[in-house]
């Protein structure tokens, strides 16, 4: 019998080698191919998640800065205020899809956009608050290895829910804690309305102040102190604020005292040009973060905050006046001294509009969507206000406000008063769950907005 030999054993396997090669060579492609793709897939989902985040959270900003969170159901503007707020949203959602340098596109594929604005049923108006959902999708995004078998696009989804939260607006709400809140304790009572309350302290729910509706009102901050100081001694010994003492029908005051502020200067964001030497001062010329996020938050029902009777705010002059002259670009009291200036007849069937000032030099004569001059102002309760020590007091809401100007000396009665307008209003209630509070972005409003949906 003939033995194999083998050399002749080699020759019949030469080429296997190049084989078992090719056959590792396909499977490796088909996995970088998997590997690259789908890594490009999920880079294309975060990027178009952030985008529908985005845009939802500008779509609620905008629902809440048109005011119809604070509108109860028989309102006769709430109509006309829940068309404004789908107007905008859609304005400020649009705006995204349309800016230049476009953000509108995913690996430079387009985004098919859609979203849709829900407000709460009428009949149930408690538990609910209006949601801004936006959806996205790309159908073109091209892939790169995964072409040899024929997938030359894939697509992607995104969407995120956006709430305009106002906790007036549910039966067991979660605290707001507006940030860069200022340091005025304003009385709830509304002087254009009999000295109705502007929130109902037992529920939380905006109250409709005999018909009249809140938001776009005109108001004079006045302080609640007997002057010239050097504290805050109240003006009726032992009495809480209220209705100023020289309210009328063309001027209504309402009294404020000043907030116990918590110095931590690191904490704050102040304009160069303003150097308030009172924590005080400086806590309304800057965004005072300690103060307002830690202290000023809503009381559910009980104190939460403390009031200075060490602080004399002032007239003309003192502490109130120098620090809003600071924050709001003006160069003195009255107005046209370069602050900027609001216009508030289009509500509620247009936004109110805002022109900015001298005092802001690259807007000067320009329309704008924000300001300086919107201010959050705490709503304090009357009925649990200590006048002694330790000078307890209990937010029940907040006020967002435009500051127009500090009345000058003009006028005895009124000089040093701080006039504002009303933009939007935010109640407490007394129920408040033991989450976290919900905090505010700029704190410019007091309806802060938050996402609703997994990121």
């Amino acid at each position: 019998m003939k033995q194999k030999t083998a050399s002749g054993g080699n020759r019949r396997e030469r080429g296997q080698t190049i084989l078992l090669v090719a056959v590792s060579l396909v499977s490796l492609l088909a996995m970088a191919a998997l590997a690259i793709d789908v890594v490009t897939l999920y880079a294309a989902r975060s990027e178009i998640q952030r985008t529908a985040d985005a845009a939802a959270l500008a779509g609620a900003k905008a629902v809440a800065d048109s005011g119809v969170t604070t509108l109860p159901p028989g309102d006769p503007n709430l109509l006309n205020a829940v068309a404004l707020a789908r107007a905008m949203a859609a304005s400020a959602i649009n705006a995204m899809e349309t800016a230049n340098p476009a953000i509108n596109q995913v690996a430079g594929q387009p985004i098919t956009w859609s979203h849709t604005v829900t407000f709460p049923a009428t009949a149930n108006p408690t538990n609910s608050n209006p949601h801004v959902t936006v959806t996205l999708q790309v159908t073109t995004l091209p892939t790169f290895f995964a072409r040899i078998w024929g997938n030359r696009t894939a697509t992607v989804n995104a969407s995120a829910t956006a709430e305009a939260y106002n906790p007036a607006n549910v039966q067991s709400f979660t605290p707001i804690a507006p940030k860069g809140v200022k340091p005025w304790l304003v009385a709830n009572v509304d002087p254009n309305n009999s000295g109705a309350p502007f929130i109902d302290r037992a529920t939380g729910v905006i109250e409709t102040n005999l018909g009249a509706n809140v938001i776009g009102e005109t108001l004079n901050l006045t302080a609640d102190c007997v002057a010239p100081g050097p504290g805050c001694t109240l003006l009726a010994s032992g009495n809480p604020p209220g209705v100023g003492p020289w309210s009328t029908g063309g001027y209504p005051q309402v009294e404020y005292v000043p907030a116990a502020v918590t110095p931590d200067a690191g904490s704050n964001v102040c304009p160069s040009a303003c150097t308030g030497a009172s924590p005080y001062e400086q806590s309304i010329e800057c965004a005072d973060m300690t103060t307002s996020y830690k202290v000023l938050s809503c009381g559910g029902g009980t104190a939460s905050a403390n009031w200075d009777s060490l602080v004399y705010p002032g007239g003309v002059g003192g502490l109130s006046d120098l620090g809003t002259e600071c924050l709001i670009h003006a160069t003195g009291t009255g107005n046209n001294k370069g602050q900027d200036t609001l216009d508030p007849s289009p509500w509620p069937f247009n936004p109110m509009q805002i022109t900015a000032g001298a005092g802001n030099p690259p807007q000067n004569g320009y329309v704008v969507t924000t300001s300086n001059s919107i201010v959050t102002i705490p709503v304090i309760d009357p009925t649990t206000f200590q006048a002694v020590s330790p000078f307890q007091v209990t937010v029940v809401g907040f006020l967002q406000a435009f500051v127009n100007e500090v009345h000058g000396s003009g006028n005895p009665h009124h000089a040093g008063d701080i006039k504002v307008t009303v933009l939007n209003i935010a109640g407490c209630g007394n129920s408040p769950t033991t989450a976290s509070p919900v905090v505010g972005g700029s704190g410019t409003s007091p309806v802060p907005v938050r996402l609703i949906t997994p990121p």
